[in-house]
């Protein structure tokens, strides 16, 4: 055996050969060897001396050359098909050798066919019988043809025995290679699976609207795929790892309690270096395991959980792609929040933009042309006497005039209104399946709370300066014109609201 791992170390230009070459080195060597014990054997009782047994040391030397040459090869599985032709060829000018001693001959003879026929079919054990009877034939002419029937009753017990064995062992080899092949159908399966979770995870990323969506989504996708497992996602922040963000779970049975305790632990881990912890116990036979996104996410420290047996290599390199993929998904979901959010939204203000509410109306638009009972309604809102204070104050006091009133409308808006700031002192409120009694409403409530009400601001000097706050107020509804010309009347109304405010202060 040392013999072995020195010739093939790679310092003298061998490779590690096929899996083949390495299956049928252990047979061939003890068939060899055993061929050489039965020529020993009968060397012995007929006489014959060193003149047999010498020959026969080049059998114990064939199954080392036949290793190297399939490790040296650059087709190692074709130069062990070679191998063992070349195996039935030496074995059929050996049996000569030995005048065909019948019991070995048959042994040896079925073993090199059975050989051939396991490995390369039909075909190739056809080529394997014509060497065989090529090198036994082919020797006899030289030497001469003898049959030996018979040697003693202990060589047939020692030639049946090694038979039965080299059988039994070729036998074992098939096992192991149908096992290996068991092993690695299991093993693509499972890879086919995770390489189908993985598009869909991708799917979903696309697909999600927000984070807690795609968490949600991830989850239940890969449990889906992989009912087997639980699944649960933590991600905290990066600079206050206690506070949890978003957290999802599918297969898992948390509780809020359970998982306000796996989110303390997991913070407590978040200097760990190893790519998968063992948390705890969740159960008989079942252990949590938590692989980090750690370095994957640019706000949150990430967390992947998943509900197992036992972690073996398959699970912990699984776990790792799917880490990846979900740290990717979530990182270009912020991403794409974050643009669209800059997109979307004014900047001084932090409210709607023109662009934003302009495709908002168009829903609306569209909506009251498909479905005519689905009225919606627009309120208008101008802040008067922003560009006196832009001009007396600068456009930084004129900026904080804006940014309160603008914070002072959020607070009587609900959720379903669509509040955008229109212009440089215009806001406007998209009230979408409703009708004009919507924007009354809000117009009373802006009427009553924010009219008249007074808001302090600094000058560009840095002195403090306390103004009224004064707004003009028009709305409209698809009920009263076109759909088309709702926001065009919610304008007129504003502008002839702020005309008429102007003449009762000038008269006043």
């Amino acid at each position: 055996m040392l013999t072995f791992k020195a010739l093939s170390h790679k310092p003298f230009g061998a490779r590690r050969p096929h899996r083949l070459a390495l299956a049928t080195l252990p047979p061939r060597a003890f068939a060899f060897l055993h061929t050489f014990g039965l020529t020993v054997w009968i060397a012995l009782v007929e006489g014959s001396g060193w003149s047999l047994i010498l020959p026969g040391l080049l059998l114990l030397l064939w199954p080392a050359i036949a290793y190297l040459h399939a490790a040296q090869a650059q087709d190692s599985k074709q130069a062990e098909f070679k191998n063992l032709l070349f195996d039935s060829l030496l074995f059929g000018v050996w049996c000569s050798v030995l005048d065909f001693y019948v019991l070995a001959t048959l042994s040896i003879a079925l073993a090199c066919f059975m050989n051939n026929m396991v490995v390369a079919g039909p075909r190739r054990m056809l080529v394997s019988m014509a060497l065989f009877a090529g090198g036994a034939l082919g020797w006899s002419a030289l030497t001469g043809f003898e049959i030996r029937p018979y040697v003693s009753t202990g060589l047939d017990i020692y030639q049946g025995a090694g038979a039965v064995a080299y059988f039994l062992a070729i036998a074992y080899v098939m096992y192991g290679q149908n096992r290996q092949l068991g092993r690695s159908m299991r093993e693509i399966k499972f890879q086919n699976r995770v390489f189908h979770a993985l598009l869909e995870l991708g799917g979903v990323a696309n697909s999600a609207s927000n984070i807690h969506m795609l968490l949600d989504d991830s989850l239940k996708h890969l449990h889906a795929d992989f009912p087997e497992y639980g699944f649960a996602v933590f991600l905290q922040e990066r600079n206050r790892p206690e506070v949890t963000r978003y957290a999802a779970v599918a297969g898992l049975q948390l509780g809020a309690e359970d998982e306000r305790r796996l989110g303390g632990l997991l913070a407590k881990l978040h200097d760990r270096q190893e790519s998968v912890v063992k948390l705890r116990e969740k159960s008989v036979g079942e252990q949590l395991y938590a692989t980090s996104m750690a370095g994957r996410l640019s706000q949150y420290e990430g967390w992947l959980i998943v509900r197992a047996p036992k972690l073996d290599g398959r699970l912990e390199r699984m776990l790792t792609l799917f880490v990846d993929q979900l740290a990717a998904a979530t990182e270009n979901k912020l991403l794409h929040l974050a643009l669209k959010k800059t997109a979307e939204r004014d900047g001084l203000t932090g409210l709607y933009n023109r662009g934003f509410f302009e495709s908002a109306l168009q829903l609306s638009v569209q909506g009251k042309g498909q479905t005519p009972s689905l009225d919606f309604a627009v309120l208008m809102v101008d802040v008067d006497g922003l560009k006196v204070v832009n001009d007396r104050y600068g456009h930084v006091a004129g900026d904080q005039l804006i940014t309160t009133v603008a914070e002072r409308l959020q607070v009587h808006c609900r959720a379903s209104d669509i509040l955008a700031r229109y212009g440089g002192d215009e806001f406007v409120v998209l009230f979408p399946s409703a009708d004009l009694t919507a924007a009354n409403r809000l117009a009373s409530l802006i009427r009553t709370h924010i009219e008249g009400q007074r808001c302090s601001i600094t000058t560009a000097d840095g002195k403090r300066l306390t103004l009224e706050l004064r707004l003009s107020l028009g709305g409209a509804s698809s009920t009263e014109v076109p759909a088309q010309e709702v926001l065009t009347l919610a304008d007129e109304r504003m502008y002839d609201d702020k005309t008429r405010r102007r003449k009762q202060r000038a008269l006043s």
